[in-house]
């Protein structure tokens, strides 16, 4: 069993700073000997004295680091005790040297007597490997010089600000969905993901290189000139050189890109499978590869742990001595629920914020040093100091950032309001200032971190996009859908809307929802249906309008409610008197899920956007097989309210865990569509099956269309054309 982690802190304060820097990782307590206060034998008469052990300071291992006392006043004697267990005899000499044998913070304390009396003074040590690696890894902010860049993915802008002066350089306007920027030659690449392009920018020059059709270009790092690519819908990365782009398979899922110790690069798998997360590491040609595993967590849920698969990976951050990985994610509890465990979820034990450590040399991840945090649900973004001794991790959904001495492994306070969905980090080159990419506040927030022993400052908020590309009502509905903090929404910031459907997609989960009158429950994804522009939402049609997510914020999330109470209690049912118009922000929310109208396109057609051959001839099985008696329409699905009553279907997919509709039988489910199916497995209400498996073991009796007489071929040809669905037939 793991130790438990350590409690998030509400506030950076200076005590708690100087507590970390005075008595983290110290192997050996203070000597005994007087405080600096009182005397042993005072005597007014004699000189004052007084010990001044000198600053606090960086050390590499075996580095020999020079003690001086000498600045002490009315001293006879010294005597230096280093931290690690190891100390001097006093003498007359104010002067020591000492080397560190392994990383820490070591407390060395200065004892000096004189006149009869002693003192002591005390400086934290703080002890590194040596830098032999120079961190890499794709993130929305990046520092280069005295540049800070930062993406805004809503207004298709990339801002530049200056270091020094921290003020605006330059917008300039950029393709369709920027999401990470590197520094590049004397400019900066960009990922624009819905435009499927990485752009190169040089001052106010834009030049574009095109990507492989719908692969959606997510990370982009540099070394040595070349630029490395993610790209998520296909799963490969992209290598460009000179303006060539080359491609090979990396790993389901792309998204984060990261430069590894011995030339290699780590790709992080997005969405994690079941029973563990995925990273790939690859050769720079993509002649060889290597997945690496981060473990499922058997642990049951508690009010500060849960157990559960690291997901959401996007970032590799990699220790300046090379000899440290960290992997900033959500740890979702899909071990836990009545049908799955004697545990029903909580909001405290669904999911929460967890970093992961590896050996970036071979993969092996460190599991006993996996961190979880309460009071936090995501971790979304993160940087290292210039040594490696402190992480920063960015809170998406709690509005938060927190520290970590990595060198003792304490928690080492939290930045709180820094900002909605803060989803990147970077740190000047001098490790003074820490830049916040708070997403949804549209602004660069900068804080001074320099000092260890004191409050951070906030020292700028700088506007990102040159104007608000969204409306006010769904701008508020989006900042809502993504935040866990507004107490209306989650109690103690676990939970936001986002935090499954990130993006507005499907978390790839299936969830134990059987205290809640449901049963496992496989994610929807949201994009393309518009809210309820497919019909009654969720597998079992408990929902009839956006505004029911009202329920879940007052229940499972243990929210207060967007409405005021009274309106909730005249409208406490689904399919019962409408909620809408009756809050501003359930509206807004509303607004904005409704505003997901547009599916992604499927990597699955042709470059040209058209079917394949094997899709074409796909689409005629689907059409012979009778699949448009429920999959029917532009919308793929039959879903909708008839006489007040959803409209659902027993096609023999029903098992032991699909559990009841608003706590009655489970009579059907709802026709889902089957648009986006390349994105969203696994299938069925309870994630039980592969596509192919629901053609064909979880199709007894042709009862979702006739396809038991399907030929392996024919079975190929059909599966094709569903993995092409993406709003278009």
């Amino acid at each position: 069993m793991r130790v438990p982690s350590l409690l998030a802190s509400s506030l950076f304060t200076a005590s708690l700073f100087t507590a970390l820097a005075l008595l983290a990782c110290d192997p050996q307590a203070a000597p005994d000997a007087a405080s600096p206060d009182s005397d042993a034998g005072r005597d007014a008469a004699t000189v004052e004295i007084r010990a001044e052990a000198g600053p606090s300071r960086y050390a590499t291992v075996g580095e020999v680091v020079a003690f001086d006392g000498s600045r002490s006043t009315g001293a006879e004697s010294y005597r230096w005790i280093f931290g690690d267990g190891e100390e001097t005899d006093a003498s007359a000499d104010p002067t020591a040297s000492h080397a560190y044998d392994s990383p820490g913070r070591y407390r060395a304390f200065l004892e000096i007597r004189g006149g009869g009396r002693t003192r002591t003074d005390s400086l934290t040590v703080s002890v590194t490997r040596p830098v032999v690696h120079a961190p890499r890894q794709s993130s929305s902010v990046a520092v280069a010089g005295d540049e800070v860049a930062v993406v805004s993915p809503d207004s298709n802008e990339l801002a530049v600000f200056s270091i020094e002066a921290l003020a605006l350089l330059r917008r300039v306007a950029l393709p369709a969905d920027p999401r990470t920027v590197t520094r590049f030659g004397d400019g900066w690449a960009v990922a624009c993901q819905a435009a499927g392009v990485l752009a190169l920018v040089t001052g106010d020059r834009v030049e574009t290189i095109e990507m492989p059709a719908a692969s959606r270009p997510f990370g982009v790092i540099a070394v040595d000139g070349v630029l490395y690519v993610s790209l998520q819908a296909t799963g490969q990365l992209a290598r460009v050189e000179d303006g060539a782009v080359t491609t090979f398979d990396a790993i389901e899922d792309a998204r984060g890109v990261s430069l590894l110790p011995d030339g290699r690069l780590a790709v992080t798998r997005w969405r994690s499978p079941d029973a563990r997360a995925e990273i790939a590491a690859l050769a720079p040609d993509g002649s060889a590869r290597e997945t690496w595993t981060l473990g499922y967590d058997p642990q049951p849920g508690s009010d500060t742990e849960s157990g559960g698969v690291p997901s959401y990976l996007e970032q590799v951050l990699v220790s300046p001595d090379g000899a440290l990985a960290v992997v900033p994610s959500l740890q979702a509890a899909i071990g836990e629920g009545l049908f799955r465990s004697p545990r029903a979820l909580t909001h405290e034990t669904t999911l929460r914020a967890a970093v992961s450590f590896f050996d970036p040399r071979g993969g092996e991840e460190d599991f006993e040093r996996r961190k979880l945090w309460d009071d936090r649900g995501f971790a979304a973004a993160g940087v290292l100091s210039s040594r490696g001794d402190f992480l920063f991790l960015a809170m998406r959904g709690s509005r938060a950032v927190e520290r970590l001495d990595l060198l003792s492994g304490a928690q080492a306070g939290t930045l709180l309001e820094v900002g909605h969905a803060p989803q990147g980090l970077a740190l000047s080159d001098d490790d003074r200032l820490l830049f916040i990419d708070a997403y949804l506040s549209r602004e660069l927030v900068v804080y001074d971190v320099a000092d260890a022993g004191a409050l951070p400052v906030e020292v700028a908020r700088l506007p990102i996009p040159s104007a608000e590309p969204l409306s006010p009502e769904l701008l508020r509905g989006k900042i809502l859908f993504n935040d866990a903090a507004d107490p209306r929404i989650a109690r103690d910031s676990y939970l936001a809307c986002a935090h499954c459907h990130l993006e507005g997609q499907s978390d790839r989960r299936t969830w134990d929802f059987t205290d809640r009158g449901e049963g496992l429950r496989n994610t929807i994804d949201l994009l393309g249906r518009a809210g309820v522009g497919h019909g009654p939402l969720h597998w079992s049609a408990n929902f009839d309008e956006v505004h029911d997510f009202e329920h879940d914020m007052r229940g499972p999330f243990r929210g207060l409610g967007l409405m005021d109470d009274a309106d909730y209690e005249a409208r406490s049912e689904t399919f019962g008197a409408p909620k809408a118009g009756l809050s501003p922000d359930l509206d807004a929310l509303a607004a904005y899920v409704t505003s997901l109208d547009a599916h992604l396109p499927s990597p699955h057609r042709a470059p040209d956007g058209s079917l394949t051959e094997a899709g074409a001839r796909g689409r005629v099985i689907f059409e012979a097989a009778g699949c448009e008696r429920c999959h029917s329409g532009p919308t793929l699905t039959d879903s909708a309210v008839v006489a007040g009553a959803p409209v659902l279907h027993d096609v023999g997919t029903l098992g032991p865990g699909s559990g009841g509709r608003l706590g009655a039988p489970l009579t059907g489910l709802d026709t889902p569509t089957l648009h986006d199916l390349w994105n969203t497995a696994p299938y069925l209400h309870d994630g039980s099956a592969t596509l192919r498996e629901v053609l064909t073991t979880r199709n007894a009796g042709d009862r979702h269309g006739v396809t038991s007489g399907l030929s392996e071929a024919e079975l190929d040809d059909l599966v094709a054309y569903l993995l092409q669905l993406d709003g278009r037939r």
